[in-house]
């Protein structure tokens, strides 16, 4: 992924976010005492919550106060009956973190990859830049090996020797 789409997907997964755990504050008209009869008819509508002292079904007071100071215990119900609205509030915050942090580490990961990637691509060019170099240090420096031979060989001619031969031979005393 192109840090461009990495970027998008991390703000439609914020605005996902944002929109589906705001919970909403309750509607002008409606009176949440009509749902008085059971905890599940009550948390079925998203403007009330379930008091389980009372055993009441109360308007959500929403953004204005997260926690309902109309419940005199802990035990309230907001959307469900199953887990307390206390530890909602503890664990929606704290799963909706964890995944923002696992997503931004998804997102890191693979642009830290594309930049390995692409300094990969600058290493192998530059990798073959200097194989080139080298090929041509070779090939040139044969060439000039094979200059040298040559004049080495027309010097040997000129004075008698022979080609080829190292041209360093004991030198006998004969008398």
């Amino acid at each position: 992924m192109k840090v461009d789409q990495c970027v998008f997907v991390l703000l439609w997964a914020i605005a996902f976010v944002v929109c589906f755990t705001f919970p909403y504050s309750a509607a002008a008209g409606e009176d949440c005492t009509n749902f008085n009869k059971s905890c599940s008819d009550c948390t079925g509508h998203s403007q009330c919550y379930w008091c389980s002292s009372t055993e009441a079904c109360i308007k959500y007071p929403g953004w204005t106060k997260i926690v309902p100071r109309n419940c005199p215990s802990k035990k309230w119900f907001y959307g469900q009956c199953r887990i307390s609205g206390y530890v909602l509030i503890i664990l929606v915050p704290s799963l909706v973190g964890a995944f923002l942090l696992f997503l931004g580490c998804c997102i890191y990961c693979c642009c830290c990859r594309q930049c390995n990637k692409c300094k990969n691509k600058r290493m192998d060019k530059e990798d073959a830049k200097l194989k080139r170099k080298r090929e041509e240090m070779t090939a040139l420096h044969s060439q000039k090996r094979s200059e040298r031979e040559i004049k080495r060989d027309e010097i040997r001619k000129k004075y008698g020797l022979r080609p080829g031969s190292s041209g360093y031979q004991r030198i006998e005393d004969n008398p």
